[in-house]
């Protein structure tokens, strides 16, 4: 426990759960954080592209290629984040980042011409990648060790819940109210949960109010992690050395491909197969709920076996997956594909970490991961413009996809070469 004089007071909310440790408070206040800032920067990016087609008259090319632009320009911004967040805290970047968003999201609903998107999207990039999961993850890290897994499933079950809830209701507004009000009202939404959750919600470090992580709760480790495997120090040239980074960052990359092309493609081939974009709304949000489910029961398991085999397995059904969306006949097959999609869509990036840390442990966690980061997902941004380029191209998305399912196959193959790198004596 830290000397109580330098200690700064809880926020007042602590005083309506006086016999809570208030990480378990942050951890609520990070999920909250994520349901609006994740929601709307993630799972909204679809309700746009579909928006920006269907009523504003842009072709798929158009809109998909700044669509890719953001996410490769979130993932390169990410470094610069985590850098910035370890040195002056998390808060000021949430803070930011919400802003600039809100201001995005307000511009993007009046746009007329479809080049003003290769300014507003990379900018909104910018504020997404320095108010979601770097500086949430970062604060939640810091509150529990032991129990930092089940924190995280708290906190990043509002990703899934964004959209579960925010998705049809953007579809719905946009169809009755047009792009702009979907704008406004969607920054609205942001900046209501995400500055007062931040201001009065989240703190950075327990040690500043006199609190130990974890409550002060002594939780043994996994026996399954190696001592010296999780404290021996990385640096990024050693990392970038090994050939087990290169397949993780080549199966992650070409899965995130695949992934986050067709997720924010969801609505719009929902729409292609059945006429109506309302079922592809319901369709993501389907897959959000899956997500949310398919987390919890992959994260009781996950310790138990050996995780390049599961992270295989994930990557195979979504394969599977893609290809349901291609070819399934009717809705019901339609939405079945989405609950398969969705069970590894969330999977893939908790795995991701977790294969991280049991090859070069926690000690270099951050820094393996923040450059497996950034190829990563760059990877996954020139999802969205290939499947949309190869939509325009082939006419449809079944050939598309067909194309993407073998891509995620390809993955497979790839993580199960994965070995751990050569052993180290820790420093």
């Amino acid at each position: 426990m830290s000397d109580s004089s330098s200690t700064r007071p809880l926020p007042a909310i602590h005083r309506w759960f006086p016999t809570v440790y208030y990480g378990w408070i942050v951890a609520f206040g990070c999920g909250a954080l994520s349901f609006a800032t994740v929601g709307i920067g993630f799972y909204g990016m679809a309700v746009f592209l579909d928006g920006l087609t269907g009523t504003a008259g842009f072709s798929n090319t158009e809109v998909a290629g700044p669509t890719s632009l953001y996410f490769m320009t979130s993932g390169l911004a990410g470094i610069f984040v985590g850098r910035f967040v370890d040195r002056h805290g998390a808060r000021g970047s949430i803070i930011a980042g919400a802003l600039v968003m809100a201001v995005c999201l307000v511009a993007i609903g009046r746009v007329t011409e479809a080049r003003s998107l290769w300014v507003l999207y990379p900018v909104m990039a910018l504020g997404f990648a320095a108010s979601t999961s770097i500086p949430a993850n970062a604060i939640v890290a810091r509150w529990f060790v032991g129990l930092r897994a089940r924190a995280m499933s708290i906190s990043h079950s509002g990703v899934s819940l964004g959209g579960i809830v925010l998705v049809p209701w953007a579809t719905s507004l946009i169809a009755s109210d047009g792009l702009e009000v979907t704008g406004l009202a969607l920054a609205g939404v942001l900046l209501l949960i995400a500055l007062p959750v931040t201001l009065f919600v989240l703190r950075f470090d327990p040690a500043d109010h006199g609190l130990e992580p974890d409550g002060g709760t002594q939780v043994l480790s996994n026996p399954l992690l190696d001592r010296a495997v999780q404290q021996r120090l990385w640096t990024s040239r050693e990392a970038l050395a090994t050939r087990s980074f290169w397949l993780l960052a080549l199966a992650f990359g070409l899965i995130l491909f695949c992934q986050q092309g067709t997720l924010i493609h969801e609505i719009a081939l929902l729409r292609e197969r059945t006429g109506d974009a309302r079922a592809g709304a319901y369709a993501v949000s389907v897959t959000a709920a899956a997500s949310v489910t398919a987390r919890l029961i992959v994260g009781v398991f996950a310790d138990r076996i050996p995780k390049r085999e599961l992270t295989a397995l994930l990557m195979v059904t979504q394969g599977v997956a893609l290809l349901g969306f291609a070819w399934a006949p009717g809705l019901p097959a339609l939405y079945a594909s989405a609950v398969l999609f969705g069970f590894t869509i969330g999977n893939v990036y908790m795995l991701q970490s977790l294969l991280v840390g049991e090859l070069y442990g926690f000690a270099s966690f951050g820094s393996v991961l923040g450059l497996l980061n950034l190829i990563t997902q760059v990877m996954g941004g020139l999802g969205p413009v290939t499947l949309g380029v190869l939509h325009d191209r082939l006419g449809s998305y079944e050939s598309a996809l067909g194309l993407l399912a073998g891509v995620a196959l390809a993955a497979a193959v790839v993580v199960w070469q994965v070995r751990p790198p050569p052993a180290a004596v820790p420093r």
